[in-house]
């Protein structure tokens, strides 16, 4: 069955909408939402970043949609540009001040993540 939402903090009209009116995960139809898409248009970089709050690790499914995801984006991006990938970031907790974080499961500063994500590792 399709997961039903959990948090109840964020506006979930269209997600609800989303899991009562589109055919059920039995389907095969499945849906998830990005969290972010990071890109910086001067120097061409662009990432998928999804995160997870008190250790949650990513669905099988999940870890699944977006391998191929990536693996589509590779092999269409423009030459120019460089696509960096799939961040899974996961906090202990629910932030930095009050737990670990994980990047892709490597844990990590919020220093050396800020480089991470602002692309200053190149």
């Amino acid at each position: 069955m399709t997961q039903v939402e959990k948090t109840g903090i964020r506006e979930l009209n269209f997600s609800k909408w989303i899991r009562e009116s589109l055919p059920d995960s039995k389907t095969g139809f499945m849906v998830s939402d990005i969290d972010f898409i990071i890109y910086n248009y001067k120097t061409k970089n662009i990432a998928i970043i999804e995160v997870k709050t008190r250790s949650a690790e990513l669905k099988t499914w999940q870890s699944i949609f977006y391998k191929n995801i990536c693996k589509w984006i590779k092999n269409g991006i423009d030459d120019d540009w460089n696509f960096k990938g799939f961040y899974f970031i996961k906090f202990e907790n629910t932030f930095f001040n009050d737990g670990k974080c994980f990047l892709n499961n490597i844990e990590i500063s919020e220093l050396d993540l800020i480089k991470e994500l602002s692309f200053v590792n190149e």
